[in-house]
């Protein structure tokens, strides 16, 4: 064999001389990391380029810069945040009767101008709308109870004479209110308030229309209220058959001082209509 073959037993082939040593062109710390990673050969390397190729090369987007202005942001359309907002398709909870499409516009706008992703809209409006039910249930709830209480109110300063006192008000207020008051005071429940009716009641009995004392023999009920019964016991009193038993309407002011005295300072009284 001649001394410059190559690839002689003496001198080794090129082959053999750069096996194991595919790394030596590489600095340091390159080669370094490259052990650290576990890359045997050229071949490994090359895959790994390949890979991380692919994977920047993919879907992807970039964060805003810290200082940057979040709103103005190109990734939120990535997000799902539609162009419009009329894109967001925003259904009522189930249930909700009275869903304001206005209240649904209202909200498409507030939740693009704050770039809200539309999954995301769907679920804040799903609890709005399900807040304001709430809270429709719990007015109405209070305005009930505000009725019972301003209607208990009435019937203890009136006692007896509180349907007719009612009728009054409702006299009155047909006479002088019409539909559109009634309609203004159901609307705003005031319809039931004390200071309303009381005002309505004596513009009835203004009328001609008041209550009077009834005899429970003629009528089968009182028709006065506990203020008007104490002003009739005092002339009752005064009454000079109050005192004499001989007086032929003796029993019947005693009867009806009774009568007044339970309407007057709350002692229970059934009242039937005769």
């Amino acid at each position: 064999m001649a001394e410059d073959e190559v690839g002689s037993t003496l001198v080794g082939t090129p082959a053999d001389d750069n096996a194991g040593n595919w790394t030596d062109g590489f600095e340091e710390p390159i080669k370094e990391h490259m052990l650290t990673k576990g890359y045997e050969d050229s071949a490994a390397l090359a895959n790994a380029y390949v890979n991380l190729e692919k994977t920047i090369g993919a879907d992807k987007m970039t964060l805003p810069a810290a200082d940057a202005d979040l709103m103005e942001w190109d990734g939120w359309h990535k997000l799902g945040t539609p162009a419009d907002p009329e894109d967001y398709d925003l259904a009522a909870p189930d249930g909700y009767e009275g869903y304001d499409t206005n209240t649904a516009d209202w909200f498409r706008e507030a939740a693009h101008g704050a770039k809200v992703p539309a999954p995301m809209a769907q679920r804040l409006h799903d609890a709005f709308v399900e807040r304001q039910m709430a809270a429709s249930v719990e007015q109405q709830e209070a305005a009930t109870a505000q009725q019972d209480a301003w209607e208990d109110e009435l019937k203890t300063k009136y006692g007896t004479a509180f349907d007719e006192r009612v009728s009054q008000a409702k006299s009155a207020l047909n006479q002088f209110g019409g539909d559109e008051l009634r309609t203004l005071l159901n609307q705003n429940g005031m319809g039931s308030h004390p200071v309303v009716v009381d005002a309505l009641s004596k513009i009835g009995i203004a009328l001609g229309s008041g209550p009077q004392f009834k005899d429970a023999e003629s009528s089968g009920q009182f028709g006065t209220t506990p203020d008007m019964a104490k002003e009739q016991i005092a002339t009752l009193r005064a009454h000079p058959a109050m005192y004499d038993k001989s007086h032929a309407e003796h029993k019947l002011v005693n009867e009806k001082l009774t009568r007044l005295n339970e309407l007057a300072y709350g002692t229970d009284l059934v009242v039937k209509s005769g």
